[in-house]
């Protein structure tokens, strides 16, 4: 049978153990580095690159949002992806993919639409450190509070250089168009591997670092448990500061206590060490007690050889009888 201190020492143990696990985890959300594709990018290799290769480029922008009639937010984030085969683009927040280059005609060159979108917004507080990048933070945050913002879009297509240069933007309702645009695609002809994308640069627009997946694995398992000891830690936060207090004022009064015992017994010509061996006797008796025994786990363990009360009595009387 598992006695209580047994018992303590399992659970503490495994809260080591659990606690251990997080700071790990928490050490790998704070110091992983952020490697990124960015680097000196001059607004469009990285795009067209991500676009033509059949990937999905996601894009996080600096403009504030709304997530309700109350709350904004710092920015947000869109997901393109570009389908060569029948020149269509999908947007995340929108239903239907948008047909891209075909209106290009003369009798419609510079045709608008609006569209609204949502979009996945968010802060660069909360769980991120000050030196988190801008689009990580923003989805890091969206991670947590899962926050959508409705965003209107400008959708414009055009045609350039007598209609050889086909141009399509998607741009903020009311911002204009061209260098102002979320992404601008432009093809030459009826060629796709012309196409090229364009996108603001930093630190009107950047993309997530490659760590980015790897941060969300670790705040998706450090989030629920960081929330839960917040909550425990609010809700028993009284009663952990009373009994932080009791504790201090226990250690206090055993002080003055010994301080007075301690005096007396200066006063009465008695040594120190006489209250340590006094002090030392009690507790042995105490440590030796059924209860502790009990507590401990150990009732009804054989005393190991040669430990038992008889044998001790017997080494001491033959010490004795062979001092004298």
């Amino acid at each position: 049978m598992i006695g209580p201190w047994k018992l303590c020492r399992i659970i503490w143990r495994l809260f080591l153990a659990i606690f251990g696990s997080w700071l790990l985890l928490a050490l790998l959300w704070a110091l992983l580095p952020f490697p990124s594709a960015e680097h000196n990018d001059n607004g469009t290799d990285y795009a067209t690159k991500v676009l033509l290769s059949g990937k999905t480029l996601r894009r996080v922008y600096w403009s504030s949002v709304m997530v309700d009639a109350y709350t904004s937010r710092q920015g947000f984030a869109l997901d393109y992806k570009l389908d060569r085969a029948n020149l269509t683009l999908a947007v995340s927040g929108l239903e239907q993919p948008l047909s891209i280059f075909r209106h290009t005609l003369a009798d419609v060159n510079g045709r608008m639409e609006e569209a609204n979108v949502t979009a996945r917004a968010g802060d660069t507080d909360g769980a991120n450190l000050p030196w988190f990048p801008q689009a990580d933070a923003i989805l890091l945050f969206w991670q947590i509070h899962r926050e959508y913002a409705n965003v209107p879009l400008t959708l414009q297509w055009s045609a350039q250089e007598a209609g050889v240069v086909q141009k399509f933007d998607i741009s903020l309702n009311g911002r204009g168009h061209g260098d102002d645009a979320l992404l601008s695609l432009k093809m030459w002809g009826n060629d796709t591997s012309t196409i090229r994308a364009s996108v603001p640069l930093q630190p009107n627009s950047s993309s997530p670092s490659y760590t980015y997946p790897v941060r969300v694995a670790v705040i998706l398992v450090l989030a629920p448990f960081s929330l839960l000891f917040a909550d425990v830690v609010e809700s028993f936060g009284g009663l952990f500061n009373t009994l932080v207090s009791w504790i201090f004022t226990a250690i206090f009064f055993g002080l003055v206590v010994s301080g007075v015992v301690a005096a007396g017994m200066y006063c009465l010509g008695k040594h120190p060490q006489e209250l340590v061996d006094m002090v030392g006797d009690e507790l042995q008796k105490l440590r030796d007690s059924e209860v502790m025994r009990r507590w401990r786990g150990t009732d009804g363990e054989e005393v190991p050889a040669g430990n038992s009360p008889e044998q001790k009595k017997s080494s001491t009387e033959a010490d004795v009888s062979h001092v004298c």
